[in-house]
């Protein structure tokens, strides 16, 4: 994948393919001016964070205005359905909490049948229990043929949405290494079965070095050319390669689900399928982590763990 010198630059690569970029807020404002401008013959919708919404309008009231705007096959009762709504339907904007908000915000898009979605940030609210019901919706507008565009999504969480994540460093956009990898992804080191074997995985917590048993671990990420270990909801550094660490946990019942990702299969609760192409894993740990899939990595998960 391409590297790019400025968010336009790589708006206009990507043209018409869903990305999500990490990257700062300036970044963001000329993204949005970008599909503003560029997209401008499509059904867009658009969610920025300033969108709270008219507070004196009710749930119901709000999304009734939109979809007489909108014009289109969705009606304001399917959304608020779909989105989870229906308890706080009649109650005021102002008194929704900031998750309920956000859903708000998707019920309201999804009026307009778009063609086209960007976002700001758009799962920093979301918790792990209503994160299903987003991702399903983004899915499904890209499966219709549509693209999805989010901006400042830290890269962990732009991980999880259909499409291409980057990262912006020093004014350049790169690819993400943690993407969605090929099926056949090479070099990868052979399963060596569940053999006893004696191994602490080290990492750094200011000056000291901690030995983790990999029980402990929930999974070890790779951002930014840096990577971690998850230990009850914490990051900790981790100076071992990705190689390294797979070579070691995968006799403690560790997959490396693609490139830059190493998940604690016991800590796995939950496989979701959000496109033909796109699964999610769902982990036990204290965040209720959620890790992307690819549909050929999702096969082999079954195949050697036995799962239906």
């Amino acid at each position: 994948m391409p590297e790019y010198d400025s968010i336009e630059a790589l708006l206009e690569g990507e043209f018409g393919n869903s990305v999500h970029i990490e990257c700062t807020k300036e970044a963001t404002d000329r993204a949005v001016r970008f599909v503003h401008q560029h997209y401008r013959t499509r059904r867009c919708a658009f969610y920025l964070e300033t969108d709270k919404g008219f507070d004196r309008d009710s749930v119901i009231t709000y999304l009734r205005f939109f979809a007489r705007l909108a014009g289109g096959s969705v009606t304001s009762e399917e959304a608020i359905a779909h989105f989870g709504l229906k308890s706080v339907a009649k109650i005021r904007i102002r008194k929704l909490s900031s998750e309920q908000r956000a859903l708000l915000n998707f019920a309201r898009m999804s009026l307009f049948e778009p063609e086209v979605v960007f976002c700001e940030r758009p799962l920093s609210s979301i918790t792990a229990d209503t994160r299903s019901l987003v991702l399903a919706w983004m899915g499904s507008v890209v499966e219709a043929g549509g693209c999805i565009i989010t901006c400042a999504e830290p890269l962990r969480e732009a991980l999880l949405l259909p499409g291409t994540a980057y990262y912006e460093e020093d004014g350049r956009f790169f690819p993400a290494k943690t993407a969605l990898g090929s099926d056949d992804d090479q070099n990868e080191p052979a399963y060596e079965g569940d053999e006893v074997r004696v191994f602490k995985a080290p990492a750094k917590s200011d000056d000291a070095t901690l030995l983790f048993d990999p029980r402990e671990i929930d999974f070890i990420e790779s951002v930014n050319r840096a990577n971690y270990a998850s230990v009850r909801g914490q990051l900790y550094p981790v100076q071992m390669t990705l190689d390294e660490l797979d070579a070691e946990l995968s006799r403690y019942g560790f997959f490396r689900r693609h490139r830059s990702y190493i998940v604690n299969v016991q800590k796995v609760v939950k496989v979701e399928r959000f496109t033909r192409n796109s699964f999610n894993l769902t982990l036990s740990d204290v965040q209720h982590t959620s890790i992307p899939l690819a549909k050929g990595r999702a096969e082999e998960m079954r195949q050697r763990y036995g799962w239906n």
